[in-house]
């Protein structure tokens, strides 16, 4: 249930758009008298333990647009999990006032910019959704679709063409229920017969996406996946550089945020155990080396259990570099490693915090402890010297939100 006042105080404290804030507030105080909005607000909230985002819709009659959007977000996770809240087949009129929501909009969204009388405003909606959905059988294996998606099995199509691929029913489910850019859906005949399936297909298509129907064979032969999976769907990739061009920060942050850093993570169950963990324990975003598994490998996303997608992920070419420029920035940066003086339960945190965790078999590089403010080690009994860096990574974040209650 939202708390209304607290969305107020939010909005007072964070919002630079006093008038908006002051006909929301006009509004709330009628629903209270009423028990009805006026205008006929829509309000979705963001933030584990606090309140980190809001969005408002108001229905908009100008432009052909479904609502009117204001948008007061104060991290990268906050303004990704509202956007996808964002519903499908409606346009959205979004006035952006910041340089960096502008830059993350098109992840989710597509549209472009227009002028009106009150300023500059984004109209955008979701992608996937922006077209005349297609509901179609597909028999032939030269099918333009099915040709499409042949060419995303490789990491390099999946970046030429932005779009990676989500398969089985329960993920697929969440990527439909969570509002992710889902642009296709493809499923076996076996899958429609089924209750569950049904009902998530109905769903599909009232939100204006593209579903089409194979039978096992086709399905066998656009993926590699065994047993073969009896849905899958193709979802726009978002995968930014975490360093602008100039090396300054390409990623925007509140005071509070926490980041997870993962060093060459080799194994990509392992990554999707990781991104999982670091969803649960509410991450502003994960940056990811250049080297190791992809966060788009089939694997990483069936362990991840939708977290690729939901939460942001930044790459970068060096380590070092991302570093060195959140050091910068103010920023503690703990490096786990087993040789480590510091151990955790005696940590000193200070917010912003980035932890920093390696290569399963290697650990952290010598560069990259080098470049860390702390080291820091998880304590264990002896018999063991290591942890799974999934099973690592959630003790430290969680040790570290335990802490600080973010």
């Amino acid at each position: 249930m939202i708390n209304y006042d607290k969305v107020i105080a939010f909005l007072e404290k964070e919002s630079s758009e006093a008038d908006t804030v002051s006909r929301f507030k006009q509004a709330y105080h009628t629903f209270c008298e009423t028990g009805t909005w006026s205008p006929a607000y829509q309000v979705f909230v963001t933030g584990w333990q606090r309140l980190d985002g809001v969005m408002l819709l108001e229905p908009e009659d100008t432009f052909d647009n479904g609502y009117r959007v204001h948008l007061t977000t104060t991290t990268e996770r906050s303004l990704r999990e509202l956007l996808l809240a964002f519903p499908r087949r409606y346009t959205g009129l979004f006035h952006v006032n910041e340089k960096w929501i502008e830059n993350r909009i098109h992840d989710v969204l597509e549209g472009d910019v227009i002028q009106t009388d009150t300023g500059s405003y984004y109209r955008g909606i979701k992608r996937g959704s922006s077209t005349s959905a297609e509901q179609r059988t597909i028999s032939k294996r030269k099918d333009t679709v099915v040709s499409h998606i042949h060419k995303l099995a490789s990491l390099r199509g999946k970046l030429e063409h932005s779009e990676f691929i989500v398969e089985g029913p329960l993920i697929v489910e969440r990527a439909v229920t969570d509002g992710l850019p889902i642009k296709t859906i493809l499923y076996t005949t076996g899958f429609v017969a089924t209750p569950k399936g049904k009902a998530l297909l109905t769903q599909a298509a009232s939100e204006n996406l593209s579903v089409y129907q194979v039978n096992d064979g086709m399905m066998g032969s656009i993926t590699t996946t065994r047993p073969v999976p009896s849905i899958i769907a193709s979802v726009h990739l978002s995968y930014p550089n975490f360093l602008s061009a100039s090396g300054s920060l390409n990623f925007h942050c509140s005071p509070r945020c926490v980041l997870l850093i993962a060093e060459n993570i080799g194994n990509p169950d392992n990554l999707g155990m990781t991104l999982r963990t670091a969803d649960a324990a509410g991450v502003s975003a994960v940056l990811l080396s250049d080297s190791g598994a992809s966060p788009f490998h089939k694997n990483c996303i069936r362990a991840s259990r939708g977290a690729v997608g939901r939460l942001p992920l930044f790459f970068t070419r060096d380590i070092c570099d991302a570093i060195d420029a959140l050091r910068v920035s103010g920023w503690q940066v703990l490096g786990a490693t087993a040789s480590a003086t510091n151990q955790l339960h005696e940590m000193e945190f200070t917010l912003p915090t980035a932890i920093v965790a390696g290569n399963e078999n290697t650990g952290l590089s010598l560069d990259a402890r080098d470049c860390c403010t702390e080291l820091v080690r998880i304590p264990m009994a002896s018999g063991q010297s290591s942890l799974n860096v999934g099973v690592a990574a959630g003790i430290l974040l969680y040790e570290l939100t335990r802490h600080y209650r973010i």
